[in-house]
């Protein structure tokens, strides 16, 4: 599927439940109970509100569907892959699941999609003791032999991993038995002490131990030719702001929101300041007269960035910078350019 060009997207992150079968260690919620979870009449008029504001900005629409585990919602997720594949705004869509709750007509459903990009599982080592400490018990064989299924079915495969203390000196390796899995894309968070995971905040990376990590993944993705290491996040672009496919500036503002299952909008899943209610207020309305939206806009009011020639493809990332330091515009905690982007 093609890649659509950066100025034409908006991605949206769509969270349509907060119900999960797993209890993550580092996960970034709170409450699993989903309170206010919109009805499927009420997700198709938040989809129709998504569509006008991207017909009306000539922007082609990616979504990530997500939860919560979002198979809890098995019959609407379907449903809502039918209208995506159906509109003329929308690009493609990813599935971020578990992968612990696929059936086989599941399989057998995702092969027909006409937008589906990606199903993205999340691993955080080719160890399954390392893994199952963060994820739960058995989690590792259910995540690997779901990777197995959905390749042996044609279906195009990423895998997120959320980098701690505990499993930063395990990326060389996990990209290697990924490949050996046939896993298409890799990609890598910096834990974010959150939700949840404000339990383990003492596994969060130091500034030095986020470079070495990732030095280390730009290091194997550069070298790698059997899966795709994506490092479009902050912080990359410090390693090499002359490879465009390396760092890439936090979308908070620019073209992507998250839109939560009870219809709360967020600027980002990670940094959970509400901005409005879809349903309630419009997309026009969050976009254009949010506070929060138009300070991040402007590096001058980001602490750190505003000298920094790398803010076109940088600013660090607002979530780091409002759970460790307790300002979204302040710096972010990991950067190591310089005395002005650490202070």
């Amino acid at each position: 599927m093609v890649e659509i060009p950066p100025g034409d997207e908006f991605y949206f992150q769509w969270h349509i439940t907060e119900k999960c079968n797993l209890r993550c260690a580092h996960c970034y919620h709170e409450s699993y109970e989903s309170a206010g979870e919109l009805t499927f009449a009420e997700l198709e008029a938040t989809l129709r509100a998504m569509e006008k504001a991207l017909r009306a900005w000539g922007r082609v629409g990616s979504f990530s569907l997500t939860g919560g585990e979002p198979f809890m919602r098995r019959a609407e997720l379907f449903r809502i892959m039918d209208r995506l594949d159906g509109s003329d705004a929308v690009g493609y869509y990813d599935i971020l699941t578990n992968g612990s709750l696929l059936e086989r007509d599941d399989i057998s459903r995702l092969r027909t999609a006409g937008k589906l990009r990606r199903v993205q599982v999340s691993l955080e080592s080719h160890i399954a003791d390392e893994n199952d400490r963060i994820r739960g018990r058995d989690a590792f064989a259910r995540t690997v032999a779901c990777i197995d299924v959905l390749k042996d079915a044609g279906l195009e495969v990423a895998v997120m991993a959320t980098i701690t203390k505990a499993n930063m000196n395990s990326i060389a390796a996990m990209i290697d038995f990924l490949a050996d899995h046939r896993v298409d894309t890799f990609a890598v968070e910096r834990f974010i002490p959150e939700g949840s995971g404000s339990g383990i905040r003492d596994l969060m990376l130091t500034k030095d131990e986020a470079r070495r990590v990732l030095e280390a993944v730009h290091e194997a993705g550069i070298a790698e030719r059997r899966l795709r290491v994506l490092m479009y996040r902050p912080l990359f672009a410090l390693i090499n702001s002359h490879d465009p496919t390396v760092g890439a500036m936090c979308s908070i503002g620019t073209n992507a929101l998250t839109v939560m299952h009870d219809g709360t909008v967020y600027p980002c899943r990670r940094l959970p300041i509400p901005l409005g209610n879809i349903l309630a207020d419009g997309i026009f309305k969050i976009w254009y007269d949010s506070e929060l939206l138009w300070k991040v806009r402007d590096p001058s009011k980001i602490e750190g960035c505003s000298d920094c020639d790398l803010v076109p493809v940088c600013r660090g990332c607002r979530a780091m910078a409002y759970h460790v330091r307790g300002d979204y515009l302040s710096a972010d905690p990991h950067c190591w350019r310089d005395a002005e982007c650490t202070a």
